[in-house]
């Protein structure tokens, strides 16, 4: 096993992982959001998540507290929590209720940009000429998708809020997974930390989406929905491979791998799946154009990779 986590390629492998759990929890979440609020999904599928954790920890006997960190470094997992599992989740699924799996996904992509511009500002990240030109090719795939004209799919209106709202979520979740970067290398190779990490850092993100949720002026009129067994197996399959498979493989991919920004772009792969899911299941729109930009999206990945 540790000759495993020491290998270079298992962050990769962990990373690429992620990406693909979510991009079917992403198929499956859009699908539920048309009958049930957003809102209540996060918070489902937060707390659906955490009792997860619980159970993993019990039946493979690690501890429910880690007390080798110091008091700036829970600080900032709770802060992480908070930013990426409770606000960013929230405006996520809410902008993929509005816009589509397909958008959002696309959008998602500029989460590299954000985390390599925080990364260089915090820590001090540099990434090689090599992975630096990988990177650029990924940014200009998405910005050949999300230049694509689309005014008979979507109102110009919608699409304009739904991307604001996306990029407020990218910046919230980016800001939350750069802070926690130093905590995750303390523990760079032990799994079992970084699967706690993971799941004290949902713990927020439980408690802020529920509070939305109470907020809301119709809270029993959302929860009418949840009568229907569909819904229910909606969001326990998509909860499990999103916010607890694919949210653990993440963080260890992150923790694995050096340089923050090759993990994010190696987790924006999911843009790819995603795209070729919403076509098959949701039955969005896919074009030559797409298909030509999650091409060069591959190329740039591959580079970042391959260093």
């Amino acid at each position: 096993m540790n000759l495993i986590v020491d290998s270079q390629y298992f962050g990769f492998g962990a990373a690429l992982s992620a990406a693909i759990f979510w991009s079917i929890a992403v198929i499956i979440f859009k699908s539920a959001s048309e009958e049930i609020s957003p809102f209540l999904i996060t918070a489902l599928k937060n707390t659906i998540a955490t009792i997860c954790f619980i159970f993993l920890f019990y039946f493979t006997d690690i501890s429910i507290w880690y007390d080798g960190f110091d008091k700036l470094d829970y600080f900032k997992i709770l802060v992480s929590g908070i930013l990426g599992m409770g606000l960013a989740d929230v405006i996520f699924l809410y902008a993929l209720s509005k816009i589509g799996a397909n958008r959002i996904a696309l959008i998602n992509c500029f989460e590299p940009v954000v985390i390599y511009i925080l990364s260089f500002l915090f820590l001090n990240t540099v990434l090689s000429n090599q992975q630096f030109f990988g990177f650029m090719i990924v940014v200009i795939a998405i910005l050949i998708i999300n230049y694509e004209k689309d005014m008979d799919d979507i109102d110009p209106n919608l699409k304009r809020q739904g991307i604001m709202l996306q990029i407020t979520a990218v910046v919230l979740s980016s800001i939350g997974i750069v802070l926690i970067k130093p905590v995750l290398s303390k523990v760079s190779g032990q799994i079992n930390i970084q699967l706690w990490v993971t799941a004290f850092r949902l713990l927020p993100g439980v408690f802020v989406a529920w509070i939305i949720f109470l907020f809301q002026k119709n809270k029993i009129k959302l929860l009418q929905p949840l009568k229907k067994s569909s819904i229910i197996k909606k969001i326990i399959i998509s909860s499990g491979l999103g916010t607890f498979v694919a949210l653990s493989f993440w963080i260890i991919g992150y923790a694995n791998i050096k340089h923050p920004p090759v993990a994010s772009i190696l987790g924006q792969t999911s843009v790819i799946f995603i795209i070729a899911l919403s076509w098959v299941f949701l039955k969005e729109k896919i074009t030559s154009i797409r298909l030509i930009a999650m091409f060069f999206a591959l190329v740039g990945v591959c580079l970042t990779i391959y260093n």
